[in-house]
């Protein structure tokens, strides 16, 4: 693919279309992560712990899936929270499962109404019916 083929690529409606997506989820989480920064957390990190206010007792890998983390960024995140004495990690046979400790708890309860401003915040520009449209395209996007 020559130099010019791959600038005309570039301006093909559906990719266009991708990295408008992709620079949309990064500064939106971005917007998220500088107001988490004073509790700690990462948006990651968050998530995470939000999954077991949720799920509390699930074991590692379910917890994964719900995130849709790879076995080893799930380990990485469970370790570093473990380490921080957000989480415990409980062998269960073979598997692993995840609590949050009361660290975990209430640091989860004070970060949600945050992350919950910011998502309002990040859709007040759109009506109801706007909304709608958008859950489902990205629905059929999946």
């Amino acid at each position: 693919m020559g130099e010019s083929d791959f600038d005309h690529a570039l301006e093909q409606p559906a990719i266009r279309l991708w990295r408008r997506l992709v620079y949309t989820t990064q500064h939106k989480i971005s917007e998220v992560e500088a107001r988490l920064a004073p509790l700690g957390l990462t948006m990651t990190e968050f998530d995470l712990l939000a999954v077991l206010r949720r799920f509390d007792g699930a074991t590692q890998q379910e917890v994964a899936q719900r995130l849709l983390f790879t076995e080893a960024n799930m380990s990485y995140h469970a370790k570093r929270l473990v380490a921080r004495g957000l989480i415990e990690r409980q062998p269960s046979g073979k598997r692993k499962r995840l609590t949050l400790t009361g660290a975990g708890r209430d640091l989860v309860e004070r970060a949600l109404p945050i992350v919950i401003e910011m998502h309002e915040l990040q859709f007040s520009d759109l009506s109801g019916d706007e909304l709608q449209v958008l859950r489902e395209l990205l629905r059929r996007l999946k």
